[in-house]
């Protein structure tokens, strides 16, 4: 036997032991959960602990399979060749269907043995159920491994070479997309599981929602950046000049994004007010179907997309899984639907309870236009109908949803709590009502007729202006304490983490959702042939070709265009749009094509080299000049800032009591700021008060106990 034999026998048999394991601790957990034993937990720690290193094992195999060029696997053989970088035999991992699932199913089990280890104390009693929630994902994707697309299959005779990596993959934008995919898709089944376990002991309350809180807002930004990595590598590698083009994966991983949104917002009524139990359990169910549904979108091959994997005959394993696990979750939702009331009712259409509910119903509006646009050729191909949905309809349909979402998030944070008071709409809505209204009609006068460029452009300052105010209220309460301006401001930032970080990633929205808008509406197209010396105008800029290179970087031919960028009297630099032939792809596919930017934040130079002719005396090219859209990537780093400044760990404390604690002052800074009618105010006081008294007499109690149990130890 040799050496690749081995370890494919070795990686083989560590894929079936998980197997054994995943489902064994499912298993093993439900009987032990139901007969409610007390080694449960012991067992939830040490099996996920022992899945993680079984899978580790096997992953680590592939790996040294991949770096070292064992192209005796089969695997190895279809992803990489001798002529590819070390960096990308790394990432030719999850290039391919089995790499890509055991990368799948490690994450998974990662996710797992830390949610073994890292649960709460308060919410120990829903450990061992979403745990066995968890397992039984694991077993589901163990089994695709193992047994459905085995990564461990040796090739008879070993070819010398490999086919190598598809030339569009090798991009730094589309080496890191798929991981940060897969951390986001993958972390969203933790809230998931708990929100299943909620069901299962029937604990609906607010422990749950708090104990996902900060998964939910993880795994909600990797697939946030994974989704932005994704929309630049399409920038710079397809060269048809835009980011975005509603493709059926593309939508698979933004029908995720929309509902986990909405569950992120939601589940701050549930915590905070006891509102809205039902809406959650439907939205995190909603967000971990859609996962699997992209996931069986992107490997089935049964929708077009260049995206997709090869047509393959997983898909109906997807299909089956989504169907038991909807299944179960619906019906544990509706076993227990009578007992996820609502503890209050919402007293006004016009309050910040009301604007949450909004944000639910508009959030899951999009989320079904982009369901029904991206499924409908399915559907009518059933019917013998060959039926195409592009971006048009996308655009018309989710438009005004998304400014529906932008005036939201513009209003929600200044209205009050219970009911909409004369006070509130004085003190906190002119201003912000006042710029957005302002800045569309300036627009208006200035000549702009977009009517899309008006309103992105208003609502993206009227949340501005809300986000101004909002901070402006707290740090006036503390200026009037006698605090210094850059103290007061700290310290308003620091006392709520969470809020002034999601007012960050609610800038970061408005400045992505404003260079959307402004790139389409106003990106121009020129297409041209010039002569070595000859001119063309593109933009604000002129473009003077230099001419046309070729040259070898090792097996692959380079064909370079070179391209003087002047605008005016300045030369502002070469630009070099290229054509690479890749031996083997470019037979099959063609050439690749490398575009050329010059960007800047008013817009980008985007130049493609379209062709040539025999001699090389006349170029072809397709340019392109894209106004605002690197606002798209700027309004990326924000959010990823302001998610990780609402995730940034604050000093650990008793956790009850702090946290009765930091929601009485937070009580009283909203009725300071006004945005809590005196009514609520008492009540939500009272009620946060004989809690503090509960949590105290409670440390008494214990305190006591300890103590007597401390005397009788002496005593004897």
């Amino acid at each position: 036997m040799s050496a690749v034999e081995a370890v494919a026998l070795l990686g083989g048999r560590l894929l079936d032991g998980s197997l054994v394991v995943a489902w064994g601790l499912t298993g093993g957990l439900l009987l032990g959960w139901a007969r409610q034993k007390a080694w449960t937990h012991r067992v939830a720690r040490q099996g996920s602990g022992l899945l993680w290193v079984l899978i580790t094992g096997a992953l680590g195999l592939l790996l040294w399979g991949l770096v070292s060029g064992q192209f005796a696997l089969r695997y190895v053989a279809a992803h990489t060749s001798l002529d590819l970088s070390p960096s990308y035999r790394v990432t030719a991992l999850w290039s391919g269907q089995e790499g890509s699932l055991l990368f799948w199913l490690w994450i998974l089990a990662s996710y797992t043995a830390l949610v073994a280890r890292r649960t709460p104390w308060e919410a120990r009693h829903l450990l061992v159920p979403a745990v066995f929630t968890l397992t039984f994902i694991t077993g589901f994707f163990a089994l695709l491994v193992s047994r459905v697309a085995p990564p461990f299959v040796v090739l008879e005779p070993a070819p010398a070479n490999g086919l190598g990596l598809n030339p569009l993959l090798q991009n730094p934008w589309m080496a890191l997309h798929p991981v940060f995919l897969y951390l986001g898709y993958v972390g969203l089944a933790v809230p998931f599981a708990f929100g299943i376990a909620s069901l299962v002991t029937g604990d609906g309350g607010e422990v749950w929602v708090r104990t996902v809180r900060r998964w939910s807002l993880l795994g909600w930004l990797f697939l946030s950046v994974g989704i932005l990595f994704g929309a630049r590598w399409a920038y710079e590698e397809l060269g048809w000049g835009g980011y975005w083009g509603w493709d059926p994966v593309e939508n698979a991983s933004f029908l995720p994004w929309l509902t986990a949104t909405a569950f992120l917002h939601s589940i701050i009524m549930q915590e905070k007010r006891g509102l809205l139990k039902r809406w959650n359990q439907v939205l995190i169910q909603a967000t971990f179907a859609l996962t699997i549904l992209g996931t069986f979108i992107t490997r089935s091959g049964i929708l077009t997309s260049v995206h997709a994997f090869v047509e393959s005959d997983i898909g109906p394993y997807f299909l089956v899984f989504l169907a038991v696990t909807v299944a179960l979750g619906l019906g544990l939702l509706l076993f227990r639907w009578e007992e996820l009331k609502d503890e209050r009712a919402i007293l006004s259409y016009a309050s910040k309870e009301a604007s949450f509910l909004f944000n639910n119903l508009v959030f899951l509006a999009a989320a079904f236009a982009v369901f029904w646009g991206t499924l409908f050729p399915l559907i009518s191909s059933l019917f013998g109908l060959q039926v195409t949905v592009g971006p048009p309809y996308f655009n018309r349909v989710t438009g005004p949803l998304f400014a529906a979402i932008l005036l939201l998030m513009g209003l929600a944070p200044l209205l009050s709590w219970g009911r909409l008071t004369t006070t509130v709409v004085r003190r906190n809505l002119p201003i912000p009502v006042a710029v957005g209204v302002g800045a569309g009609a300036l627009l208006v006068v200035l000549g702009v007729r977009e009517l899309g460029v008006v309103v992105a452009w208003a609502l993206a300052l009227l949340v501005g202006a809300a986000v101004v105010v909002e901070v402006v209220r707290g740090v006036q309460v503390r200026l009037e304490r006698g605090e210094p301006m850059g103290r007061a401001l700290l310290r308003v930032l620091r006392a709520n983490p969470r809020r002034y970080g999601g007012y960050l990633v609610h800038l970061a929205v408005v400045l992505m959702a404003v260079g959307v808008v402004s790139s389409q509406a106003y990106q121009t197209r020129h297409i041209f042939s010039l002569e070595v010396g000859q001119t063309a105008a593109v933009g604000p800029y002129h473009l003077q070709f230099r001419g046309l290179e070729e040259h070898w970087d090792g097996p692959v031919r380079r064909v370079t265009a070179n391209l003087l960028v002047r605008e005016g009297d300045r030369t502002l630099g070469l630009i070099r749009p290229e054509k690479r032939y890749f031996p083997g792809f470019a037979e099959r596919e063609g050439p690749t094509t490398e575009t050329a930017i010059y960007s800047r934040p008013g817009g980008d130079l985007y130049v493609v080299l379209s062709g040539w002719d025999d001699f090389g005396a006349a170029v072809g090219f397709i340019a392109y000049y894209t106004p605002l859209v690197s606002w798209i990537w700027a309004g990326g780093v924000l959010l990823v800032a302001g998610t990780l400044f609402a995730l940034w760990p604050r000093r650990r404390e008793a956790a009850r009591e702090a946290r009765i604690l930091a929601e009485l002052a937070e009580v009283e800074r909203e009725y300071q700021a006004g945005r809590l009618p005196r009514r609520e105010y008492l009540a939500w006081r009272a009620r946060l008060v004989a809690q503090a008294r509960a949590a105290l007499g409670e440390e008494a109690q214990a305190l006591a106990r300890a103590e007597a149990e401390l005397r009788s130890l002496d005593a004897s």
